[in-house]
């Protein structure tokens, strides 16, 4: 069986749970002087269109420096059930499909530390179907396993083409009994 990811908010504590690399993001430009509630509105405004940490900082001209002190905290943003249980389905098995600017998604994995548990990490400008698509061909013997934290990512795919594919919509409950119960069914 293989398994696909999706980064933030399933692996990585973007947005959910009160302590989220969001917040760190806007408590560490509050401290360089910019109000919470403007940099909130910026990643709300640029979110959809490939965010990059680089230009926020750029657009409030905040120092560079700032860049490596916010992902220099990026490994307790990890959500260690699932990198645990990663680690035994092995590098092999899993895969990262993540949507972002490309730059910005490989930095954020890997200051991580978990870039080396995949097979291969694959970062997306829009849709996740290519991507998702090419890793069920090249295991189109075996069930593959898509695992995202926003069903909009599974809206395209083709199901019918794909029969091997499964996808769990991951809400932030106990992630491996979920998968496994999904799996099982």
């Amino acid at each position: 069986m293989k398994y696909i990811f999706d980064f933030d908010d399933v692996l990585f504590n973007t947005s959910c749970n009160p302590k989220n690399f969001r917040e760190h993001i806007y408590s560490s430009l509050e401290k360089a002087g910019v109000p919470h509630n403007l940099s909130k509105e910026y990643v709300e405004k640029e979110r959809w269109n490939k965010f990059s940490l680089k230009k926020m900082l750029a657009h409030f001209s905040v120092n560079e420096n700032m860049y490596k002190e916010i992902m220099g905290k990026n490994k307790s943003f990890v959500k260690n059930e699932l990198i645990t249980w990663i680690k035994k389905l092995g590098k092999s098995n899993c895969y990262v499909v993540s949507y972002g600017e490309a730059e910005y998604q490989i930095d954020k994995i890997e200051r991580t530390g978990v870039s080396s548990l995949f097979s291969e990490i694959i970062v997306v400008s829009g849709s996740k179907k290519e991507a998702i698509e090419k890793i069920c061909t090249k295991h189109k013997e075996e069930k593959v396993v898509f695992i995202d934290d926003k069903a909009k990512h599974f809206e395209d795919l083709d199901f019918k083409k794909y029969p091997n594919l499964k996808t769990i919509l991951y809400t932030g409950q106990n992630a491996k009994s979920l998968i496994m119960n999904e799996i099982n069914e």
